[in-house]
């Protein structure tokens, strides 16, 4: 059980070999231990088989009911997610007597299923009935409610009950480091979608306290060091912090896709720093680790990498992009499980995709088109980051100022580093091309001077200057005077010296 709470699977599945089955209890006891560190590795068809076995042998109330309760949670995790909840519902109606731990994680287990079919209340009122005293049970249910809330679409929710999740595993009996460490990659996703610095303070605390060394734990240790990158250069403006983080990804990537995806990553980083050769190399480096993967046996997340590699490519190639983008929907679609929190944001994030490859291949309208239905559902999602991203690219299409001012206030808490806030500042001195008559007016004002002494000094009529400065509003877009000189200022349109 060591080996298990401490995420190293693996390992726990030696030790079940190494024991001797010598009666049937203990055969019985190993043959769940196994199918609870198959589960955690994601391998179902080999949980259900050691489940069967255990099952085989004579066993009390409390292991038949766990025996039924995991082959109901593997049913679920493969997409039999009907079955699943039939065989929960069945294994919970008979449950009456047993140990009251197992019945809050037969409760846990029921949530998951009307999770994965959608159905929130459902798993709600399930969850209800996982009693506080559940230790690691009940710090999973909240965790549980934080997937939920992302589902919905309730990302600040979420991300404070991933927090309370973490708060409650604090006090649990024992520690499960396999359940920490998923939820502080769900928090390193959620702080960099919602530029929420305060979140990924949580998240850096939190990660140097992990012990990362247990192969259960390569993939978090995999995406938190991939969402590091871009917090890096997103939120933070630090390129060589992001390369860093990157380079900690691929190195740590547990597979050919993940590695691939940490490449694409580096090539980003190079991309928006307007090195294309960097760019290019990190672009051919990405696929080659891809050269001998069969794609159509991509797993879980790392359906997304043709999509993400795609989306370098079309800064290269938009023929290649378009190749890659065909693959990719060619794939089945990811686990119920795995795509329900962020399906409507997986959706927006491919018609991102699509519009680079669009621009990439000189349809800017079409582009644009598709980049503001991305726009829409990552604001309803709550996603700045990638609305920002959006809407940057319509400004830059388009000059489309709504778009430019959504950006402004989304990035306004950022380091002026920050690549955000260096093309809002590039796009908003692009679209303010003052006449020589504006500028002046704009002197004055900054300097203090009435709309009478402007008239007065420019030899202007009043009405004449009220326009004027009407229009500058319109254009810095500000509601006052005071507003107007603090934005020029900033923008170092005027120097106060």
């Amino acid at each position: 059980m060591q080996a298990w709470f401490a995420g190293d699977f693996e390992r726990c599945l030696e030790l079940c070999d190494a024991v001797r089955l010598r009666d049937a209890e203990t055969r019985t006891h190993v043959g769940i231990l196994r199918a609870r560190a198959l589960l955690r590795l994601d391998q179902h068809d080999d949980a259900l088989r050691a489940l069967r076995d255990a099952a085989a042998s004579p066993c009390g109330t409390d292991e038949s009911i766990t025996i039924r309760m995991l082959t109901g949670a593997a049913q679920v995790r493969r997409g039999a997610t009907d079955q699943g909840l039939a065989s929960l519902l069945a294994a919970q109606s008979e449950a009456a007597l047993v140990h009251r731990t197992i019945r809050s994680e037969l409760a846990l287990n029921v949530a998951l299923a009307h999770y994965a079919r959608g159905e929130f209340n459902a798993a709600e009122r399930a969850l209800a009935q996982v009693e506080k005293d559940a230790d690691l049970v009940y710090a999973r249910a909240i965790q549980y409610r934080a997937w939920i809330a992302m589902a919905r679409e309730y990302n600040e929710r979420a991300s404070a009950l991933f927090v309370e999740a973490l708060a409650e595993l604090d006090r649990c009996k024992h520690y499960d480091r396999f359940f920490e460490a998923n939820c502080v990659r769900a928090l390193a996703h959620l702080a960099v979608e919602r530029l929420d610095r305060d979140t990924w303070a949580v998240v850096t605390s939190r990660r140097s306290r992990i012990d990362w060394s247990s192969n259960g734990l390569a993939q978090p240790r995999f995406f938190v060091a991939y969402c590091a990158a871009a917090y890096q250069l997103d939120v933070e403006g630090n390129p060589l912090e992001a390369a860093r983080e990157a380079r900690q990804a691929e190195a740590v990537a547990p597979s050919a896709a993940y590695r691939a995806q940490a490449l694409c990553k580096r090539a980003s980083i190079a991309r928006y720093l307007g090195e294309p050769i960097g760019h290019g190399d990190h672009v051919d480096s990405a696929r080659e680790a891809l050269a001998d993967t069969v794609f159509e046996n991509l797993i879980g997340d790392e359906k997304t990498v043709p999509l993400i590699l795609a989306e370098e490519l079309a800064a290269v190639s938009a023929t290649e992009a378009a190749a890659m983008f065909a693959l990719y929907r060619r794939l089945s679609p990811m686990s119920p499980t795995l795509l329900l929190a962020q399906s409507s944001a997986h959706e927006a994030y491919r018609s991102c995709v699509e519009g680079s490859i669009l621009e990439s291949a000189g349809s800017q309208e079409k582009a644009a088109g598709v980049y503001r239905a991305a726009f829409a559902c990552f604001v309803s999602k709550g996603y700045a980051r990638r609305a920002v991203i959006a809407a940057l690219r319509i400004a830059r299409l388009t000059g489309d100022r709504k778009m430019l001012a959504y950006a402004d206030r989304a990035t306004r808490h950022l380091l002026p580093r920050s690549w955000m806030r260096r093309d809002v500042e590039m796009l908003k001195s692009r679209g303010a091309k003052l006449t020589d008559v504006q500028r002046e007016v704009l002197a004055l004002i900054c300097r203090g001077k009435s709309n009478p002494e402007i008239a007065r000094l420019r030899n202007r009529s009043l009405h004449t200057v009220r326009n004027l400065v009407a229009r500058l509003f319109e254009i810095f877009e500000v509601k006052s005077r005071e507003e107007l000189a603090v934005e020029c200022v900033r923008r170092g349109i005027y120097n106060l010296g």
